[in-house]
């Protein structure tokens, strides 16, 4: 089961907040392995005992590229993976293959965010590690997803069923209670953003969906 942090660009998690804040999540969860820091690029530089995602790339090998952040250079900067087309990203489903097929090849995970079933059934088909079940509309409301949509989580559970990919769910997920129906619904963990980088009290909202996520 996973806790995917998607830190986003806010002011409370870039920069020297981003540092503090993944020091502070460092002390209180070690090297839980169920954590995972979604960052900005750029924050690429911090360091952390925790697996790092980057919330953006490019499908380039290293080269004369200017605004652009090449998937074959990630490793040099400890990321474990790569996240895809979130709804505020958007990328054509050629860019997404590429996207897959190049973190592949440089040992890195990657996960694509779906809008939709339609879009679950369609990125399935690129097998990514992840597919994240993110309804627009729903991010970074009081309305969670498994509240709002509980018929469709469990339907694309069964869409991705036996495919080797796993769900995560995304979308308005505030706190231990969402996780926890996320959970019971077929996901295998939840995608969070602003329920805690913008929580007065982030490692308390954390403790709690790791309580509800299961091992």
């Amino acid at each position: 089961m996973y806790l995917f942090i998607n830190f986003k660009a806010y002011r409370e998690s870039t920069s020297f907040s981003a540092l503090n804040l993944i020091r502070t999540i460092e002390s209180n969860f070690g090297n839980d392995e169920r954590v995972k820091i979604v960052l900005n690029p750029l924050d690429s530089m911090i360091e952390s005992s925790l697996d790092k995602y980057i919330q953006h790339a490019d499908p380039f090998p290293a080269g004369p590229y200017t605004g652009f952040i090449p998937v074959e250079l990630l490793p040099s900067y400890s990321y474990k993976g790569i996240m895809i087309n979130h709804s505020e990203h958007r990328l054509e489903r050629g860019i997404i293959l590429k996207n897959v097929d190049e973190a592949r090849k440089n040992g890195l995970k990657s996960m694509i965010c779906a809008a939709n079933l339609d879009e679950i059934k369609e990125f399935s088909s690129i097998k990514p590690d992840f597919i994240a079940y993110e309804p627009p509309e729903l991010i970074g409301g009081n309305i969670s997803v498994s509240d709002s949509k509980p018929e469709i989580i469990l339907q694309a559970f069964n869409l991705l069923k036996g495919r080797g990919i796993e769900l995560i769910v995304g979308a308005g997920v505030k706190n231990g209670r969402d996780v926890k129906k996320s959970i019971e619904l077929g996901a295998k963990g939840v995608l969070v953003a602003s329920g805690i980088v913008k929580s007065k009290e982030p490692i308390t909202v954390i403790k709690d969906m790791i309580n509800n996520l299961g091992d």
